[in-house]
């Protein structure tokens, strides 16, 4: 059973391939003062070939532990470069392992092979360091996958929302220089949320309504079927949260970004239990991932995170979907309703992930 601190096995997974490939260059260095020691190079590629398959369960379960983390903000950019020289790292050692195994079965490791083979198992450890100081930067800097990090989170963004609802900080922070803003609902929210957002099409009637617990929320009523409702300024990598009842709307709810207008956009989609992520093109949809939900009663929040070409999509924190798609232009933020009914607001967010 793991420890609380640790959701997921992949910290404890990783340092072993880091361990064993390490030591299986420093053994080949080793060899090369003891040439006669030929048992040291068959040791070397065993720990190469148990480096490698260890790479490969690392990320294997680093898939899986992105399911059992939320990741915010700059997080998000680091996971993804985290990501992407984790798999480049696996790929060349899995290769490298298997052409350590043949070249030993056919050519017993001749001199003339194996010093630029050792060589070049040293240049693989160099994306092996960097996927390894990413992770450490998720863990370390940015408190990823640690209980009480989230939980602190957690307890700032109730803080954050009392404090609103008590009328200490304004409904909408404006723009700021890197094209982030929030909106929260107060008392306030029918004038900040005609003053934050643009009716590109549709037509939607705001108005305040309070739950059980005194806080305030947006009500938008739906007049007119689809309503695309925009705010801020062109943006590239985003993560883009909502948190809304949608248990007394008939339809589905979109998160947009990347906007070009309104043929051409990326999306996350909440509709019937389902969530999905994509992209419209000229009016043509193409679906990148999609999974089932089982709201709370109330209010949840979701979020939709673009960094690249990873689109991930969250429910209260857990990841639902992750696609891949080419990058996109940088674009405007919205939503969009398509159906009948009423939506409930509590807050809108958006963070500009640094490149």
């Amino acid at each position: 059973m793991l420890p609380e601190w640790m959701p997921n096995v992949h910290p404890m997974i990783v340092h072993f391939p880091i361990a064993l490939l390490i030591t299986a260059f420093v053994v080949d260095v080793i060899a090369l003062f003891f040439r006669r020691a030929t048992f040291l190079v068959k040791t070397s590629t065993i720990l190469y070939v148990l480096g490698a398959l260890g790479t490969l369960a690392s990320v294997i379960s680093g898939e899986f532990a992105i399911e059992t983390v939320e990741v915010t903000g700059q997080a998000n950019t680091i996971l993804h470069d985290h990501e992407e020289t984790g798999e480049f790292a696996m790929k060349f050692f899995l290769v490298y392992a298997a052409l350590r195994v043949v070249l030993w079965w056919w050519l017993k490791f001749r001199m003339i092979v194996w010093i630029p083979l050792a060589v070049i198992g040293g240049i693989g450890l160099f994306p092996l360091f960097q996927a390894s100081t990413l992770g450490g930067q998720l863990v370390y800097q940015q408190g990823v996958g640690i209980a009480m990090v989230d939980s602190m989170s957690a307890r700032l963004k109730e803080m954050e929302s009392e404090f609103v609802r008590m009328g200490g900080s304004p409904e909408f922070s404006g723009i700021d220089e890197d094209g982030g803003w929030q909106w929260w609902a107060g008392e306030n929210a029918v004038s900040a949320f005609n003053a934050a957002f643009q009716t590109v099409k549709g037509n939607v009637s705001p108005d305040t309504v309070r739950d059980s617990d005194g806080n305030v929320h947006l009500a938008l009523t739906v007049q007119d079927s689809p309503a695309l409702i925009t705010s801020g300024i062109p943006v590239s990598d985003v993560e883009f949260l909502m948190e809304v009842d949608v248990s007394e709307f008939n339809g589905s709810v979109r998160l947009i970004h990347h906007m070009q207008d309104s043929l051409n956009y990326h999306y996350m989609e909440i509709s019937d239990e389902t969530l999905r992520i994509g992209a419209l093109s000229s009016g043509e949809e193409e679906i990148y991932d999609e999974g089932l939900f089982q709201p709370l009663d109330g209010a949840n929040e979701f979020k939709i995170v673009s960094s690249t070409t990873h689109f991930q999509g969250y429910m209260n924190g857990e990841m639902l979907v992750h696609g891949h798609g080419a990058v996109p232009q940088a674009g405007i933020t919205g939503f969009e309703f398509t159906g009948s009914g009423m939506v409930s607001v509590q807050q809108i967010n958006l963070s500009v992930l640094a490149e």
